[in-house]
């Protein structure tokens, strides 16, 4: 993992984001994510958390062309894997909140673990920002390597 990341969460959030070119979507959610993370030793619990975040991006993505690709044939099965997944993600969140206020537990229940579009877009939105987390530290892990 990234140097600065056990540091100080906001400060490696930064780093993502300023590696990513553009503004995350739920930063403030994210640094709490990861200092819940930090604070309870869950650290390998993030790191979980955002391989599948990717992942699931990586099939949202699928699915999306999926439908406009004829060579796309395992849609069905994909769309299992996506459910899987996400709720693989949610358990991986409560997880990682599970010790924290309930202020907090509270907040990522109503706007991110209810099966509304509300609660999906703002779900797709963290998975994005947590995706850019993974992309930066395998982008960290190359640059050390070489």
């Amino acid at each position: 993992m990234a140097e600065n990341m056990e540091n100080n969460p906001s400060e490696f959030i930064d780093e993502v984001e300023k590696f990513s070119g553009t503004n995350l979507n739920r930063k403030a959610e994210l640094i709490r994510i990861y200092e819940e993370s930090l604070k309870s030793g869950k650290e390998k619990n993030f790191e979980d958390l955002i391989f599948t975040a990717k992942y699931l991006r990586g099939l949202m993505r699928v699915l999306q062309k999926g439908s406009d690709n004829p060579e796309v044939q395992s849609l069905d099965k994909i769309k299992k894997d996506f459910s899987a997944n996400l709720k693989k993600v949610v358990d991986q969140l409560e997880k990682i909140t599970e010790n924290s206020d309930e202020g907090l537990k509270n907040h990522f229940e109503e706007n991110y673990f209810k099966m509304s579009q509300e609660g999906l877009i703002n779900l797709n939105e963290l998975l994005a920002d947590l995706e850019w987390v993974k992309i930066y530290l395998n982008d960290q892990k190359r640059q050390k390597n070489n």
